[in-house]
């Protein structure tokens, strides 16, 4: 009996760490106008990136129909495998609360459905960690119960480049988007209660990135567990961002985090230009 990860697209993984480690894929699809694209499969991030840019008006996520999440588990449980699905936070989208349903319908014990509270390059950490207790020999059960004490103490800091996008989506009014970038102001969001939250802004990107390091020397990096840097479509602004990293902590190798170009699902709203990081903390989070 194996023990098989599944997440959604929303966790931004690199397609070889998915399909070398046996990962599972429950896609967030994306819309623009009333074409509705697979990410990665149909539409690559580079196309995202393009057509939001050429857009008008702000693209949409769907999450799929239940015969396609049932699908997958049906798969995977038909081979005798157990199931740990690790999903998008339920306060971004239903795909937590649909695969619950599906699981309670098909009178399987033995899948397992984690509210990670969060998204992108955050929720693909916890996965990277279930992937690493599932070769370690851990039961679907036991990498269950540790995912959701983790999940807790996952940290995930970014600022945003480019207002557009926060003002098509009805974030930011016409007026203060246009002021903020007149002004560059670069927001700071983090994950809180499951839902992405502003706790400042800086002008421009260098205070922006010391304001985010900060918050990363307040929490601490546990170095046992994965860590990401993260950008959407970008990578100059997070090398930038890892520039600094480097001598605020330098005991920490920038070459021992994983690297995350952010797709759709994050990136609709956050366009191109953001930058952050995902780690595990040391002290409690606020």
């Amino acid at each position: 009996m194996a023990i098989k990860i599944i997440t959604d697209s929303s966790s931004d993984l690199d397609y070889n760490y998915i399909d070398n480690n046996n990962i599972g894929i429950i896609p967030l699809n994306i819309i623009f106008g009333e074409r509705s694209f697979i990410p990665r499969e149909e539409l690559s991030i580079e196309q995202f990136y393009e057509l939001l840019e050429l857009s008008t008006e702000l693209p949409k996520t769907a999450q799929p129909s239940p015969a396609v999440i049932e699908g997958i588990f049906k798969k995977s449980i038909d081979q005798g495998d157990d199931v740990v699905a690790i999903h998008i936070s339920s306060n971004m989208s239903g795909v937590y609360n649909t695969s619950v349903m599906i699981k309670n319908q098909m009178g399987c014990e033995n899948i397992y459905i984690c509210d990670s509270r969060t998204v992108t390059f955050a929720l693909g950490l916890l996965v990277m960690e279930a992937v690493k207790m599932r070769d370690a020999g851990k039961t679907a059960k036991e990498i269950f119960e540790e995912i959701e004490q983790l999940k807790e103490r996952v940290v995930l800091l970014a600022s945003i480049g480019n207002l557009k996008y926060l003002q098509m989506g009805g974030r930011l009014s016409p007026g203060t988007a246009f002021i903020g970038a007149m002004l560059n102001f670069k927001p700071i969001i983090t994950i809180k209660d499951g839902l992405v939250e502003v706790i400042g802004k800086q002008r421009g990107q260098k205070r922006a990135n010391e304001s985010i390091l900060k918050l990363v020397g307040k929490y601490g990096i546990n170095e046992n567990y994965t860590k990401f840097f993260a950008h959407t479509h970008m990578p100059s602004i997070m090398h930038e961002f890892m520039d600094y990293f480097k001598p605020a902590f330098p005991r920490i190798k920038t070459d021992e985090f994983e690297l995350c170009n952010i797709g759709s699902t994050v990136g609709v709203h956050a366009g191109p230009g953001a930058t952050g990081i995902s780690f595990v903390a040391i002290n409690p989070i606020e």
